[in-house]
């Protein structure tokens, strides 16, 4: 019988099953043997969508392969490093066949990553590579200004964007020490530049990613520039914001944000939200335990930087992204066939790490 436990602050749940699967390739060091693989998730905090969707992953690829697997999170938001670094730390006790690993705080995370590692507890960095003074050979990540590409240019096929109308558009970061979200906004820019040079941009605005200060943040850049043609962000909480915005002002704005928390779902579908870049964190987490567990079962452990690719999701394709956001059944229905794409040829999505910079 499979169990799932997510519990945050210090706390470990333990998740187990029961299953095998095989390995197609890889290089780097092999693991021992184990019928029951001891693997962890760790992610930067239990109350963002991203991350649970990261942590949904991880739990089904555990059960898919019959791992036990413990999964913990800061309950704060991306600014609780050091509770994230206790909970991994924790976890080199009880999971000493793998750690996942998703931080908003690599730096933070460098030195524990390579004790890890020089214990022999294998590391995968996932969402955010890791240092390369963390000595992690592997990392499960988008190529984040391609995610930021493909949302923008959805937008500017949508011909929302009137080309010469020398608008303005307004930037927030969630995490501005996180690059892969400044890489986000990198694509979004890139994409509109393109398209009109009189588009005006802001300087990028700290939004900050915990729940209330984004809104109350947002709120400000709203009232401060309220005939802005566009509103553009990388991460969780913004879109989930404008919802609430639009819904208290009476009004619609123009927003492009990322990932697929329900309430931004919702907000495509009805109309308050143009789109979200879809990082498939749930393929991120997926692959991580997936590369945890063969190594655990003597397979070789396959490094360098796994990118599982990305979407966008509008209005044309909100009813299909609400059906696979129902439950991790759902979600792994709708991914099945291209984990299984992808596991059978990881080569194919594999660069070398060093390319990934700070993805």
């Amino acid at each position: 019988m499979f169990q799932n436990k997510r519990l945050s602050f210090y706390k470990l749940g333990a998740v187990i099953a029961a299953g095998a699967a095989a390995l197609t390739v890889g290089v780097s060091t092999s693991g021992a043997s184990s019928s029951s693989p001891n693997l962890a998730m760790i992610t930067a905090a239990s109350n963002q969508n991203a991350f649970q969707e990261m942590a949904d992953g991880a739990t089904v690829a555990a059960k898919n392969y019959g791992d036990t697997l413990q999964e913990a999170a800061p309950a704060s938001t991306t600014d609780d490093g050091t509770t994230e670094v206790q909970e991994f730390q924790s976890a080199e006790t009880t999971s000493k066949d793998g750690i996942a690993v998703m931080t908003t705080d690599p730096p933070d995370f460098a030195a524990p990553m390579a004790q890890a590692e020089s214990a022999g507890i294998p590391v995968v960095a996932v969402d955010a590579c890791p240092l390369p003074t963390a000595n992690v050979p592997t990392c499960v990540a988008n190529d984040n200004e391609q995610v930021g590409v493909t949302i923008a240019q959805k937008l500017v096929a949508s011909g929302k964007i009137k080309k010469g109308q020398k608008g303005l558009v307004v930037v927030g970061d969630d995490i501005p020490q996180l690059q892969l979200l400044g890489y986000r906004i990198t694509g979004m820019e890139k994409v509109l530049k393109a398209y009109d040079p009189k588009l005006t941009f802001t300087a990028i605005q700290n939004v900050t990613a915990d729940p209330t200060t984004n809104q109350t943040n947002w709120d400000s850049l709203v009232a401060k520039y309220p005939k802005a043609v566009l509103y553009i962000a990388p991460g969780d909480q913004d879109a989930v914001s404008f919802v609430h915005i639009e819904q208290q002002t009476h009004k619609r704005y123009l927003v492009i944000a990322c990932d697929v928390d329900p309430t931004a779902l919702a907000g495509v579908k009805d109309g308050q939200i143009f789109g979200l870049g879809d990082p498939h964190h749930f393929l991120k987490g997926y692959f991580a335990i997936w590369l945890l567990d063969q190594h655990a079962r003597g397979k070789t452990l396959i490094t360098g930087w796994w990118n599982p690719g990305d979407g966008a999701i509008t209005k044309s394709n909100i009813q299909v992204i609400l059906h696979r956001e129902q439950s991790n059944t759902t979600r792994y229905a709708y991914y099945k066939s291209l984990i299984k794409q992808e596991i059978a040829n990881p080569s194919k999505y594999i660069q070398p790490l060093s390319a990934a910079g700070q993805n």
